[in-house]
């Protein structure tokens, strides 16, 4: 297949751009897509965020069920004072130290439910912050292929370009032969040079397009730097999609992102409960025992009760808590549906992108055949004396732009079924989850 061999040689291609045009930091070792993926999916900022999420809330579940462990308290003090007497009156020792120590231990032994709410409230907000992270590292990796394949095919439109560019110049100096002997006029080189021109501009405009393509491939990934991809070995057509569109739709409404929302909701609802709590009655039990005085021995003194609290009146602030924790509760429902929303929406578009994709590669891949056809009889009619320049012309843009056409469909094929994964929750089957939870535990990095 011509295509291969092409876009082999496209890579090549990046260095003949001059020095000035590229960054300096270049890596020279071409990344593949599981390289941007794995660097990517360990390295990018915003994983980190989610990760530092998770973090968060695994310390705030944390602190929410040490409210029933015991506490002890040490207390230790020393106090220096001297009695200034009256004048006329003499003290026998006018100063003064004395010391104290103390330990006191303090136990929650109940509070209606309270503290087993914000229990199960914490674990539903870690369950939302680990399903946001898994979210994040779909989006992350959806976003790193799409960026991938605009590279790639940017690339390849730059090798297409390159290739027309030759195929001028190789007719200017056919023309240039022709015109010398006689055969044909001197506006035909004024045409052809016209045509080398004009694809010389292409051609730099397709330069500047594939390092855009570039910049932003190193953004997705998460470099400050840029760097060089290798190019699509072969074009094969991609499979047709052959899942049922409700089957497509259940998976979606199981995406990460609505995990978490749902794992939100529930966390709302139990502050809701919580709240109402507020009236509830609670009992602890506490002990001391105290070392004091001014002389030694010290004297002794220790303790023990049980109290009960119950606030009965509160201004109106377990009905502000209420109703803030019931607000909060209507906000994540409400987020959850236009999660819903946007999901469906998400997917019909994203199909459609597909199917619109695969179809224009279909249709483009006869008229790259019809347009080398329409060439080569052309160029034959131009040697025989018997075609225009402008045949010629005409039949050389129609023959690019049917390549660029068949390029553009075959990568946003790609770029498709990306987005595709990414509306359905998929990581891309270039890489494997558990490669990262694997080097991460190693690493000590995250905890499973």
């Amino acid at each position: 297949m011509q295509f291969i061999a092409k876009l082999l040689i496209a890579g090549m291609l990046i260095t003949s751009i001059p020095a000035s045009a590229l960054e300096e930091n270049v890596d020279p070792a071409p990344w593949t897509l599981k390289n941007c993926l794995e660097y990517g999916l360990s390295n990018h900022p915003l994983l980190k965020i989610a990760e530092s999420s998770i973090a968060s809330e695994k310390a705030r579940m944390l602190q929410t069920g040490a409210a029933f462990d015991p506490r002890v308290n040490l207390r230790a003090g020393w106090n220096h004072s001297k009695i200034d007497a009256a004048r006329g009156r003499n003290l026998a020792d006018p100063t003064t130290d004395s010391t104290s120590e103390s330990v006191s231990a303090s136990k929650l032994l109940f509070d209606s439910g309270q503290t087993a709410l914000q229990k199960k409230a914490a674990r539903e907000s870690l369950a939302a912050a680990s399903s946001k992270f898994t979210a994040t590292l779909t989006e992350v990796a959806a976003s790193i292929k799409a960026a991938f394949f605009r590279a790639q095919q940017a690339m390849a439109l730059l090798q297409v370009r390159q290739e027309t560019l030759e195929g001028y110049e190789r007719h200017l100096e056919k023309v240039e032969s022709y015109v010398e002997v006689g055969t044909r006029a001197p506006f035909d080189i004024t045409r052809a040079r016209v045509d080398v021109a004009n694809s010389r501009v292409e051609l730099i405009s397709a330069r500047s397009n594939l390092k855009v393509a570039l910049a932003n491939l190193a953004r997705a990934v998460g470099l400050q730097n840029s760097l060089n991809i290798a190019p699509y070995e072969e074009m094969v057509q991609p499979a047709n999609l052959h899942e049922d569109k409700n089957q497509l739709l259940q998976a979606a409404m199981n995406r990460p992102d609505i995990r978490a929302a749902q794992s939100q909701v529930k966390a709302a609802d139990l502050r809701v409960r919580e709240a109402r709590l507020g009236h509830s009655p609670s009992v602890s039990a506490s002990a001391d025992y105290q070392w004091s005085g001014t002389i030694s021995p010290l004297d002794r003194q220790w303790g023990m009760g049980v109290s009960l609290s119950w606030p009965v009146l509160d201004g109106a602030i377990t009905r502000a808590q209420i109703d803030s924790a019931r607000s909060s509760l209507n906000n994540t429902e409400a987020s959850l549906e236009n999660i819903k929303l946007s999901v469906s929406a998400e997917l019909e578009n994203s199909l459609t992108g597909l199917t619109d994709a695969l179809e224009r590669l279909q249709a483009t891949t006869i008229l790259v055949q019809q347009a080398s056809e329409s060439l080569h009889l052309a160029e034959g009619r131009y040697d025989a004396g018997l075609g225009s320049p402008l045949e010629i012309t005409d039949a050389r843009v129609e023959f690019a732009r049917a390549r660029g056409n068949h390029v553009v469909a075959f990568f946003d094929s790609l770029i498709a079924q990306a987005e595709l994964d990414r509306v359905l929750g998929r990581l891309p089957p270039e890489y494997r989850f558990q490669e990262i939870v694997a080097t991460k535990d190693e690493s000590g990095d995250a905890e499973k």
